[in-house]
């Protein structure tokens, strides 16, 4: 398809007229654990309420398999985080859905949305964004592992939080939510799939596709957990040095049961203070809490029960590795 040569130029596309606000994304695998950071933040003052936008985990993936340049990447990036920037500030397409978690009630400041509603827009609300300099909050999924884009769109305006979360406990959630056999299938779910031998794949199995379409719903999590942790660690040891330090962790069942140490640090890591209504978010969230650690036994043995002998070993590697816990060396 041609337009003719209207669109026939060899052009640079750009954005230098951002809104250069500080921006914190919540980064980890499906179901682990993300929420609770991310509405615990929201205690702060400063730190706008988690969006969840398609396209921001999605550009990244368009760049990496060839299908945008990079200089589109980057202005599409930006334009998506300086539009959903503005949108919270009038309260345009914002959640208002009650049981969401990127819904408004979900968050520390419930009544700032519903306050915005009624303020004046345009250049009213770029003034107020200019003398209130909120930060931005996104949750991506798996995006530590194109997180180079991410610093080339917003460069050091940009922290990531990267949940970890047991493997055992990722899949068995994973597969509740029938994560193994919705993508490419379910018109509800919206996670990038390509097609393989006609048969819809999901693009956490690229270079495993014999594999995922020939596994049951359980060994395709295993497959697809497997591969987006280690290309997530992978992610980390390709930015720099000084990228790597605006990168912090976190393992979703220790901050549950020892939630104080790591908010310590969050604030550090932030720089903001977390205010009085982390009490009722923490409450909520039933944090801190004691886990049983029994049921990841079972866990893996109801896992294992469904595995044939390639996925189990994959998946009994996974445990190993992921309890080898390296990213406590990296903070």
């Amino acid at each position: 398809m041609k337009l003719g040569k209207t669109y026939d130029k060899n052009i640079i596309l750009t954005r230098e007229n951002t809104f250069d606000n500080e921006v914190i994304i919540i980064d980890g695998q499906g179901r682990s654990g993300k929420n609770l950071i991310s509405v615990l933040l929201t205690c702060m003052n400063r730190v706008e309420k988690m969006r969840l936008d398609s396209q921001i985990d999605y550009i990244p993936r368009y760049y990496f398999l060839g299908k945008m340049s990079l200089d589109a990447a980057v202005t599409a990036l930006r334009t998506e985080f300086d539009e959903k920037y503005y949108y919270n500030s009038i309260s345009r397409d914002v959640n208002f859905r009650i049981d969401d978690y990127s819904g408004v009630l979900k968050q520390a400041k419930r009544f700032e949305y519903f306050k915005r509603l009624f303020l004046p827009a345009d250049d009213a609300a770029v003034a107020r964004l200019k003398k209130q300099k909120p930060i931005f909050q996104e949750m991506t999924h798996d995006g530590l592992h194109v997180a180079t884009l991410f610093f080339a769109a917003l460069k050091n305006r940009l922290k990531m939080i990267h949940v970890f979360r047991d493997p055992v406990g990722n899949i068995y959630e994973q597969n509740v939510r029938n994560f193994g056999t919705r993508i490419g299938n379910d018109p509800r779910e919206f996670q990038l799939a390509y097609q393989f031998n006609n048969y819809p794949v999901t693009l956490n199995a690229i270079g495993k596709e014999e594999d995922y379409l020939s596994g049951n719903s359980i060994e395709r999590l295993v497959l697809t957990v497997d591969s987006m942790f280690r290309l997530n660690l992978q992610g980390y040891f390709d930015l720099t040095e000084k990228e790597r330090q605006k990168i912090y962790f976190i393992e979703f069942e220790d901050f549950v049961e020892n939630p104080f140490s790591y908010m310590k640090g969050l604030e550090n890591f932030i720089g903001e203070p977390f205010g009085k209504a982390k009490k009722r978010i923490l409450k909520r969230e039933r944090c801190p809490r004691k886990l049983d650690y029994s049921e990841r036994d079972r866990r893996i043995e109801k896992i294992r029960s469904n595995l044939r002998d390639n996925y189990d070993e994959i998946f009994m590697k996974l445990i190993q590795d992921y309890d080898s816990k390296p990213w406590l060396d990296w903070n």
